[in-house]
């Protein structure tokens, strides 16, 4: 017969299993982390190039240039595709003081993609309806952790392997698109803290791209918000929180990422006129966000306009 434990020994082996599991689905503390942590404090400006591998010398591609040719103050920071751009791309950069963001889809999966084969090797089958404006890419049931987290914990470990400093993954709102399966808000909730628990365990910063519906509640889990057009639809700091699951309730928006100090960029693709832009501007610097203007789909040969600038006048 086996010999019982004191009770006392149990109730301390009980206790300390608890506050394991605590610590274990808290977010990580930025005390214990060693990745990097931009700041809203400290304001760094981001170039962002996925339609192809960055080219170091030109200066448009750089970030250099604004769309009519002017110069530019050099970025701070550059936002590239994993598979566009080589580790040495990665170590120029490096060298000449930027930290690099590693682009990568979470959310999708992308016929065309190195790895799309391991998506086509899951049973049943993962992906749904078209990932509508992108061709070849199509929605997955992010329900099913289990069975992408291989395939997303690869890639994230490719960024690591080039020397990247971030991760950013991008389509993480399946849940408020006809993504083909019944996703609620709860389903993203859980990906995307999957998603950042991921990048973190490799030592990588992790954005939340998007998805602002989510940010009151996802904010204290990422390290730094990218977000597109919140300007050009009015819900950059107030958003109303619709969809499967949600509660309807209107919420702060960057704010949730500002007010812990964490960085914010803003991407703008429409064509603002000059007096609309320098709202923009002085509301940006109001709520210590970062915002500029790219050409949409993001190419080699867009330029860009970050605030503090001139007024947009040769678009």
């Amino acid at each position: 017969m086996a010999t019982s434990r004191p009770r006392g020994l149990l109730l301390v082996a009980l206790a300390l299993l608890c506050a394991a599991t605590l610590v274990r689905a808290a977010p990580t503390s930025a005390a214990a982390t060693g990745w990097w942590r931009p700041t809203s404090a400290h304001p760094s400006r981001l170039h962002w190039v996925l339609a192809d591998r960055l080219d170091l010398h030109d200066p448009v591609q750089m970030g250099l240039r604004t769309f009519g040719g002017a110069r530019l103050p050099a970025p701070d920071v550059y936002d590239i595709d994993l598979e566009y751009n080589s580790a040495a791309t990665v170590r120029a950069l490096h060298a000449r003081g930027k930290k690099v963001i590693c682009y990568i889809d979470v959310g999708v999966y992308e016929t065309y993609r190195q790895d799309a084969a391991k998506f086509r090797a899951i049973k049943p089958r993962i992906w749904g309806r078209a990932d509508s404006g992108w061709n070849d890419s199509y929605w997955l049931d992010i329900r099913r952790v289990r069975a992408l987290a291989p395939i997303m914990k690869a890639r994230m470990q490719r960024c690591k392997d080039k020397g990247f400093d971030a991760v950013e993954p991008d389509e993480m709102t399946g849940w408020s698109n006809r993504s083909g399966f019944p996703l609620t808000y709860a389903d993203q909730i859980r990906y995307n803290k999957a998603v950042a628990r991921w990048a973190h365990e490799l030592g990588l910063s992790v954005g939340m791209k998007g998805d602002l519906e989510q940010a009151h509640d996802l904010a204290p889990y990422f390290d730094w918000n990218l977000t597109e057009e919140c300007y050009q639809y009015r819900e950059c700091t107030r958003v109303w929180n619709e969809g499967p699951g949600a509660d309807g309730r209107v919420h702060a928006g960057l704010q949730s990422f500002t007010r812990l100090h964490k960085a914010v960029w803003v991407a703008e693709y429409h064509r603002f006129s000059s007096s609309r832009w320098r709202s923009i501007c002085a509301d940006s610097r109001t709520h210590h966000v970062n915002t500029a203007r790219y050409r949409l789909g993001l190419p080699t040969g867009g330029g860009r306009l970050p605030c503090r600038t001139t007024s947009p006048r040769r678009w």
